[in-house]
Order: C-alpha cells, then structure tokens, then sequence
C-alpha cells in the first residue's frame, strides 16, 4: 500500500528540529514544481536551478528560523518569487517567461494518425499560451502546471484571490475560443474539457 505524501507543514516542522531526512523529503516534494515556477521568471533553466538550490540551502542552514510559517508551501514560492526578482534586477533583465512545450499524454490504443493530430495540438496548446497576457500565462501555469489554488496563487503574487480568477477564467475561455477554431468546429463542454485536459 502506497505511503500518503507527508504534509508540508510537518515537514517543516521536522526540519526545524534538524530532520535532514525530513529536508530530503521535501526536496523531493517541491524542488520539480519551484523549480518551474522559478523558470517562468527566469527563462533560463540553469539560473532558474540555481535559484531553487540556493533557497534549499538557505532552509537548512537557517532552519531554527522557520518556526511559526502558517503556509510553507506559499512561503517557498514567494521566497523564490522574491529571489528570481532580485536576481532580474542585478542583471537588469526584462521578466520572460518559460515556454517549455507541454507534453500531451496519448492512450496507448492511438494509432499513428492520432499520434501526430496529438502532436499537432500539443504544439497548438503551446503556441495559444505562449501567446496569453504575460499575467493570464503565469496564473494559468501556477493553478493548472503547479497545481496551486486560486487563493494561493493570489498571495504569491500579491493580487486578490478575485483576480486570480478572472485571469484564470479569461486564459481558459481564449484557450477554448482558440481550440475551436483551429478544430473548425465548437466541441461540446465535455469534449473540450477533455482537449484541455491535455495541459493538467
């Protein structure tokens, strides 16, 4: 039987009590999704990697520090939003944002023909993104990549939870808008739920 993920704030805990087992567990929890997020500032997969290590090591060498963090998953993405800030400000860059191509899953049943349309729409999802207000993109990619709330993605970005999902709502409904007329047709709610669902 599969062992249920531990929660954040325990390891935490943990780890302010000097568990480095406890810190190699939540590396191996959060280090994939940070270091996405980390991306989306950076554009550079290698800075973005260095951003992320640097926060780890900073946790543990100032874990007596962590006591008393309501939320450590908000406190690691906004520690990490901070530093990719401070480090685009010493090299007086311009914030990109990472378009890594999203991958779309096919069944195992496709036969070639379905193998390249998913193919062809994997890179159409990607394009349409791309494309997204800078703001609409990185909410997007939090709540539906990262997998954070609405509510968490706003006190990241320090922007009301309101807002968040009405950027939310206008990248799903452009999406949707595009996909249809790339497909010439309007799919039924089900259908493009199930198209969209390529990207999460």
């Amino acid at each position: 039987m599969q062992q249920p993920e531990p929660n954040i704030q325990q390891l935490f805990y943990r780890i302010k009590e000097g568990d480095k087992a406890a810190f190699n567990i939540l590396f191996r929890l959060q280090y994939e999704t940070i270091l996405g997020f980390a991306k989306s500032y950076l554009g550079d997969t290698r800075k973005a990697g260095e951003v992320v290590s640097d926060l780890f090591v900073w946790l543990w060498l100032n874990r007596e520090r962590i006591d008393g963090i309501d939320s450590p998953e908000i406190y690691l993405f906004k520690s990490v939003k901070n530093r990719c800030l401070n480090a685009l400000r010493n090299n007086n860059k311009v914030v990109p944002i990472d378009e890594q191509p999203l991958p779309v899953q096919p069944s195992t049943d496709d036969t070639p023909l379905s193998l390249i349309e998913h193919k062809e729409l994997s890179a159409r999802l990607h394009t349409l993104i791309k494309n997204l207000p800078a703001q609409q993109r990185q909410v997007f990619k939090m709540i539906k990549e990262s997998g954070l709330t609405a509510r968490q993605t706003a006190k990241i970005l320090d922007l009301s939870q309101r807002t968040v999902e009405t950027h939310l709502y206008k990248a799903v409904k452009k999406l949707e808008e595009e996909i249809s007329l790339y497909l010439g047709y309007s799919p039924c709610r089900k259908q493009m739920k199930k198209i969209l669902a390529v990207l999460w």
